[in-house]
């Protein structure tokens, strides 16, 4: 096994017609609808679930947080991303984040400095990159009615 492992996440979700709030990496995001989702449709944190999870070879978060299951239903995405590091710590040690979240709406450029310092805080790690793309005005990843994000992150074998 190597030193350094990376992993690669990807979620997306649709905009809720329920009154919900928006979160995204951990923060609510004003003037816009939340998203459809079992949990609370965080789709920064499920992302970097996920690519923790392909990172320590732990498979997804779906194997530990199945969608029809009780217990998933409206679960706050901090507490999916705090289990998983409960999985790696002391085994790995998070060398790097990277996030993309691609939207059409709302326009988030003005969050990007708090979504950083959110998941810097929950990571504990210093070296974390937001990025925020449109998608154009193009029908990708559900038009103007998804949120979708995708994930990098690289850890250290201790």
């Amino acid at each position: 096994m190597k030193d350094y492992m990376v992993g690669l996440g990807f979620d997306i979700h649709r905009f809720s017609r329920k009154k919900k709030p928006l979160i995204l990496g951990g923060v609510k995001i004003y003037n816009s609808p939340g998203l459809e989702a079992v949990s609370d449709g965080d789709v920064v944190l499920h992302a970097l679930s996920d690519a923790l999870c392909g990172c320590c070879l732990l498979g997804d978060i779906g194997d530990y947080f199945p969608p029809q299951a009780k217990e998933s239903k409206g679960i706050d995405s901090r507490k999916i991303i705090n289990f998983i590091l409960g999985k790696i710590d002391g085994k790995y040690e998070i060398n790097n984040i990277d996030v993309t979240i691609v939207a059409e709406k709302p326009r988030l450029i003005s969050y990007k400095k708090e979504i950083t310092s959110s998941l810097r805080q929950i990571f504990s790690a210093p070296c974390v990159n937001v990025k925020v793309k449109s998608k154009e005005a193009l029908n990708i990843l559900g038009g103007k009615n998804s949120i979708a994000c995708l994930a990098l992150a690289s850890v250290r074998k201790r």
